[in-house]
């Protein structure tokens, strides 16, 4: 991933959202609607001015990842890529998905969502557990002592 400069920040927004279909129909078992549905992720992340790295399905769910999102919360980005791939869908192939959904909805109203960094939290833990003694190098603190004592052995 790639960090993201702006006038007044720098670093890296990676989101993971999961979203799944009304009443877990399968509706992603067709190739057809798997490609449309993957082009409209993509369209609404270039309106967005979000970087979309993958979009995946299963028979009944479909999980995207992106980057650059720093701008919209979580909600508003499930909103829009929810919202505008139900439209698509509906307005491009509504004989396909016609015995999947009823006239109400196309996904379920919830979602799963996972921030995602550019280190992995077992990096930062060895970070911040082995890495962080250089602050206590030469002082008398009988805690360090305890706690170099385990993590050497937990690391070796």
């Amino acid at each position: 991933m790639q960090r993201i400069s702006s006038s007044h920040s720098y670093g890296v927004s990676g989101l993971h959202l999961q979203f799944t279909p009304k009443k877990r129909r399968e509706v992603f078992r067709d190739p057809a609607v798997r490609k449309e549905c993957r082009k409209c992720f993509l369209q609404t992340a270039r309106e967005l001015g979000v970087v979309l790295h993958a979009a995946e399905f299963g028979p009944d769910h479909v999980h995207i990842f992106f980057t650059n999102w720093r701008r919209y919360s979580v909600p508003q980005l499930a909103q829009r890529f929810k919202g505008a791939s139900s439209r698509w869908l509906r307005q491009r192939m509504p004989d396909r998905i016609a015995k999947y959904i009823n006239a109400k909805a196309f996904w379920t109203s919830g979602y799963f969502y996972e921030t995602v960094g550019s280190v992995t939290a077992r990096a930062r833990e060895f970070y911040i557990k082995r890495c962080q003694h250089k602050h206590w190098e030469g002082i008398e603190y009988p805690e360090w002592n305890e706690k170099q004592t385990q993590l050497t052995s937990w690391f070796n």
